[in-house]
């Protein structure tokens, strides 16, 4: 005769807790990744727009460079988690300032990236 296994009613009840913690944890776990893939992304758009914004300065002439196109050029399709807000784009004589607002329900991100304008050739002129 086969020997049958029981498992006892406690078993059942501790498991009928334990499982939804486990599964709450995963989905907490799964959208803190998200939230961090989000923030990578804008953070690395923004800086990206910054910088090449700062260089298009340098060039003397027409403008045709559009840093808030650049910049939604840059994170179209990427974000999982997270809706850009609002894309603020500040330009001064040397600098160039990105700032990003995204979010979605309880979870805020602001984003700053600055870059500043180099102008090599002026150093090199007043070396020679």
């Amino acid at each position: 005769m086969e020997e049958r296994k029981n498992v006892n009613g406690s078993t059942v009840v501790e498991m009928a807790y334990i499982i939804p913690l486990f599964l709450f944890f995963f989905v907490i776990l799964i959208h803190t990744v998200f939230y961090y893939h989000d923030k990578v992304i804008l953070s690395g758009a923004a800086c990206e727009t910054a910088a090449v914004s700062a260089q298009e300065k340098r060039r003397y002439g027409t403008r045709e460079f559009d840093p808030e196109v650049f910049f939604t050029e840059r994170i179209r399709g990427k974000l999982i988690l997270l809706t850009v807000g609002e894309i603020s784009i500040t330009e001064n004589d040397n600098e160039t300032a990105v700032e990003v607002s995204a979010g979605r329900s309880f979870m805020k991100l602001n984003i700053c990236q600055k870059a500043v304008a180099a102008e090599p050739e002026e150093v090199i002129r007043w070396v020679k």
